[in-house]
């Protein structure tokens, strides 16, 4: 397979036998009603032969050889057939017929003017007294007999008319038009003169002069100190020898590039030839050319 496109790596692999062409093959069962499907090329059909019958003649000609083997041509007959009811109650058709039940009343109907017998009143029964159904702190479910809760009324505006109550009762005791002073008003009596504090916040003699703050001492070193082995750090940082530094080639040839770039570069800067236009101008594809 494309041989040609292969090289001599190629060509000593050895190739799959799934490629080599169609192997062992075996033929499927066929399916479906027609012919090709059974063993005989022929369709042998069970009703081959029969002749044709009309739907219903068969059962026709049943229904006369039964007619035939009976013995009254209106068949067989009861001698008395059910009754049927009339109605809920009623005993047409039942074994008591003739002779039915007597009807009895629940209750003597009085005729009038007549007054019922006197009843005469029975004891009563043996009555328990049910549990009291409810959960905790519910009323009346103690041994007592539940008056460990009153009633207390409580109006919508009871709260009002106590204050009201309250502010007649102390109008009462007034005894006559508060007290006025007569002089100026001040913050406190002993108050400052240019503070509105008391005086007893003050002091009675000045505070002594503060004293200076003692000076510092510093300690003199007379040797610095110095580490005895100091850690190494940039060039010197390394287990190794630090490995020489090698420039990147492709930096290299694009530094001189643009360094050639720069000397054939010329000196007079680039100027456009036409001057901006203010307005839009139309495209030449829009020019229709005459020949």
């Amino acid at each position: 397979i494309n041989a040609e496109y292969m090289g001599e790596y190629d060509k000593k692999l050895e190739v799959p036998d799934r490629m080599k062409g169609g192997q062992m093959k075996t033929s499927p069962a066929k399916k479906g009603a027609t012919p090709d499907a059974f063993f005989d090329k022929k369709f042998a059909s069970l009703s081959s032969g029969d002749k044709y019958v009309d739907p219903g003649t068969v059962e026709k000609k049943d229904r006369l050889e039964q007619a035939k083997k009976k013995l009254t041509p209106e068949g067989f007959k009861y001698t008395n057939p059910s009754k049927k009811s009339t109605g809920l109650g009623n005993y047409y058709g039942t074994f008591s017929e003739k002779a039915p039940p007597k009807h009895e009343t629940e209750y003597v109907v009085l005729k009038k003017g007549e007054l019922p017998d006197k009843t005469n009143q029975q004891p009563r029964n043996i009555t328990t007294g049910p549990s009291k159904k409810g959960t905790y702190g519910f009323p009346a479910l103690t041994l007592g007999k539940g008056d460990e809760y009153k009633y207390i009324s409580d109006p919508y505006d009871s709260e009002k008319r106590r204050e009201a109550a309250e502010s007649k009762e102390n109008a009462k005791k007034l005894l006559g038009a508060p007290f006025k002073a007569a002089c100026k008003r001040v913050d406190y009596f002993d108050s400052q003169a240019n503070v509105a504090a008391s005086k007893i916040y003050s002091l009675d003699k000045p505070l002594p002069a503060r004293k200076p703050d003692p000076p510092k001492k510093e300690l003199q070193v007379p040797v610095p100190f110095k580490p005895s082995s100091p850690s190494k750090r940039g060039y010197n940082g390394t287990l190794t020898k630090y490995p020489e530094y090698k420039e990147d080639p492709y930096e290299a040839k694009e530094r001189a590039d643009r360094e050639e770039r720069k000397k054939n570069k010329p000196n007079v800067v680039w100027k456009p030839v036409s001057a901006k236009k203010t307005l839009p101008t139309k495209s030449i594809a829009f020019n229709k050319t005459v020949p």
